[in-house]
């Protein structure tokens, strides 16, 4: 039987590729998430669909210790 509802906008390579970026670049924004999927799968998500594939990857988008520091951080 068929599930309601419309395709998920992410699909398995999609996935795997915001899996990669986590890990090579933990700290940049969502929006940048974005614009890494649009260029590299061509995919066209919104901040909020890239957030919640995230948090299905278990994975958090909390900055750890090893957070580079900024010019104005003590």
């Amino acid at each position: 039987k068929k599930r309601p509802g419309s395709k998920p906008k992410l699909d398995e390579r999609s996935r795997r590729l915001l899996a990669a970026d986590l890990e090579e670049r933990p700290f940049i924004t969502l929006q940048e998430r974005c614009e890494y999927l649009r260029t590299v799968a061509s995919v066209e998500v919104s901040r909020s669909t890239v957030c919640r594939a995230i948090k299905r990857m278990d994975a958090t988008r909390k900055k750890g210790a090893d957070r580079p520091q900024n010019a104005t951080s003590s």
